[in-house]
């Protein structure tokens, strides 16, 4: 199966709507996963059916960026991701979830023959259930069936269905702790174990220890909220069969790319209204890499400046 081939202004087109929507994507592993479906922890139920709307864009200063010791010129980087999910509570224990989900990689790189692409998108489904296993213990299962590439060529070979499964154990409704796995087979690690713990220390602090946006929390009021900690990303591409040939790499056609990004920073969170929330950040991103696993003995681009970022997100849940 082939797609049209997307142009550079369609891609503009969807970022700029994204900065429009300013969203901010839910993590799977632990701020979705503190919901509990029959209320007995604690825990606010969840409605019959809702829905979340969340997204989010960050902007990168330029960072140079190495293929081993060799220099390939640099990087700026523009992401942005928006989705849109329903919840609907089948029974006391049980919601399940469905929705649409896209993301959006954009580098621009100095040098067209820097084994980095110019963008990466993924446009996939969002498929699971809560399920409460019992009154202190909720599981969640999510699928993202999708197409993740270039969106340049796109065949068979794009589609991709990373998964999750998170459980969280409620101790007390200041403290949750949470495991789970995140299985894409086509990274270089499958199968990526999480484990963290959500804590509120007092009425002001709050600890949210997992990945991947660990963060140390203030609530300065319950309007305003800040925040200081780190944002770990990872997702892999399939490329175009011809983006090795155009950069004198063929054996980077029809590459897996792993992509792994690094982002300490700090930030607020303004509580527009009951159900709309504001974020804005600022940091650094001190390691980002470009990981190609499945070429013979591998190959890495990686960029270790601390390149500068600023991030808005707005997620509303109804």
């Amino acid at each position: 199966m082939k797609l049209r081939k997307r142009s550079l202004s369609e891609i503009q087109l969807l970022f700029l709507l994204c900065c429009i929507l300013c969203l901010s994507k839910a993590s799977a592993y632990a701020q979705g996963t503190f919901r509990n479906i029959g209320g007995e922890s604690g825990v606010p139920s969840a409605s019959a059916l809702s829905y979340d709307i969340d997204g989010e864009s960050s902007f990168f200063g330029r960072g140079n960026a190495n293929a081993g010791s060799q220099p390939v010129g640099n990087i700026t980087e523009i992401s942005s991701s928006a989705d849109f999910v329903l919840s609907a509570q089948v029974s006391d224990k049980a919601l399940i979830r469905l929705g649409i989900e896209w993301q959006l990689y954009s580098f621009d790189p100095s040098s067209s023959s820097a084994a980095i692409p110019n963008s990466v998108q993924g446009l996939d489904l969002a498929i699971g259930a809560d399920l409460q296993v019992s009154p202190a213990v909720l599981l969640r299962i999510e699928a993202h069936p999708g197409i993740y590439g270039e969106f340049i060529d796109t065949t068979w070979k794009d589609f991709n269905v990373p998964f999750e499964i998170a459980g969280t154990y409620f101790v007390s409704s200041r403290l949750l702790i949470i495991g789970g796995l995140h299985v894409d087979l086509n990274a270089d690690t499958p199968v990526f174990p999480v484990i963290g713990v959500h804590w509120k220390v007092s009425d002001k602090w709050v600890i949210e220890g997992v990945a991947p946006r660990p963060q140390l929390q203030y609530l300065v009021s319950d309007q305003l909220t800040l925040f200081a900690g780190a944002d770990l990303r990872e997702t892999t591409f399939r490329l175009d069969p011809h983006f090795g040939q155009v950069r004198g790499m063929p054996e980077l056609n029809d590459a897996i790319l792993d992509y792994f990004e690094i982002r300490a920073g700090g930030g607020l969170t303004w509580k527009v209204s009951k159900n709309i929330d504001f974020e804005v950040e600022g940091g650094c991103a001190p390691y980002r890499r470009f990981d190609y696993p499945r070429v013979e003995d591998g190959y890495k681009v990686k960029s270790e400046d601390w390149s500068p970022y600023i991030r808005v997100a707005l997620s509303a849940k109804f």
